[in-house]
């Protein structure tokens, strides 16, 4: 349960849990999803709701600095956190919804090896993204394409 592991993790940090604190951890419980500030300001609100955007920013940047939560640095429009799972992370972006799904499918492996025999460097991780767009979005200008054709 990542609620409770994280709720551990900053009590073990000597974190006190305050309540703008526990409401974002109780939004990050169970999500794999890829979240940006604002969606988990939104969810946190249903659970305490005069919870600031600040305090979320702030709980969200202290629990990437402790590493319990990844920033996904997606594009320059938007920015989200995942819940940190392994040593790297792939990524599928829309460019026009900014929906982001995760894929496991790794091939990167072999590169890896080469890359730190090649340059001696201890690789930790990696983290690959592919931008384009999702099929809703496809169908969406697919239908406004059709529809500029017509007129």
């Amino acid at each position: 349960m990542i609620h409770r592991s994280l709720h551990v993790a900053l009590q073990r940090q000597g974190i006190r849990i305050t309540r703008p604190r526990a409401a974002v951890l109780q939004v990050l419980e169970g999500t794999a999803e890829h979240l940006k500030v604002a969606e988990v300001h939104r969810r946190a609100m249903r659970i305490a709701p005069r919870i600031g955007l600040a305090s979320v920013y702030r709980t969200m940047d202290l629990l990437a600095r402790l590493r319990l939560v990844k920033h996904v640095h997606l594009d320059h429009r938007h920015q989200h956190y995942a819940p940190v799972t392994g040593g790297h992370c792939h990524h599928l972006v829309c460019n026009t919804c900014g929906c982001v799904v995760e894929f496991s499918d790794c091939r990167a492996d072999g590169l890896t090896r080469i890359l730190s025999r090649r340059t001696r460097f201890r690789i930790d991780g990696h983290c690959m993204d592919f931008f384009g767009q999702c099929p809703k979005c496809q169908r969406r200008l697919g239908a406004s394409r059709q529809s500029a054709k017509a007129k």
